[in-house]
């Protein structure tokens, strides 16, 4: 009862740090932030502490990362949780130079690791600024990858269709007849 360490918890810097560079990608920063979401601009700094007794709504988060067009949020919860954010493109917006776009800058991303690398070895340990400078560009290197992925199939790869028409409801059942066809 006594740990207090769920207060920082609940609302981690992480996250905090996100919402903030979300709020500084609108032209008009904290003040468009306000403005959108209909709250004075002393609120959102009451919310965007980690010690506070306030928290930031997860949905006010998402309403002005869709207005700046960022994903910085989604970014930080999916490094936060171990996997890779991976923005959608609608196929009918790209050709094949958008697909190869995206292949061509995860190896100019993996080209700069490799720099960060072979510096990080001359001097012979990796330090907390070059070790987040390695982290960041890893995980546009593994984005970029997955986007260009992504694009390649749902462009070029016929949809997959699931024909299962007498599987009922129930888990054992729909898994027994369950079958892909193209």
């Amino acid at each position: 009862m006594g740990n207090n360490k769920w207060k920082f918890e609940k609302q981690p810097a992480w996250i905090v740090n996100a919402i903030r560079k979300t709020i500084t990608a609108l032209p008009g920063g904290y003040d468009e932030a306000a403005e959108i979401l209909g709250v004075g601009k002393s609120t959102l700094f009451n919310r965007l502490r980690t010690d506070g007794d306030q928290i930031f709504p997860p949905g006010w988060a998402m309403v002005l990362q869709q207005a700046t067009g960022s994903t910085h949020i989604a970014d930080a919860v999916s490094r936060n949780s171990n996997s890779v954010n991976v923005p959608l493109v609608d196929p009918g917006d790209v050709d094949n130079g958008d697909i190869n776009d995206r292949l061509l800058e995860s190896i100019e991303l993996i080209g700069r690791h490799s720099q960060f690398i072979r510096r990080a070895e001359a001097v012979g340990v990796i330090d907390e600024k070059e070790r987040d400078k390695i982290n960041e560009n890893s995980y546009l290197v593994m984005t970029k990858w997955q986007e260009h992925l992504t694009l390649l199939y749902r462009v070029y790869c016929p949809p997959e269709r699931m024909n299962a028409p007498d599987c009922s409801l129930r888990r054992s059942d729909a898994a027994e007849c369950g079958e892909f066809t193209a």
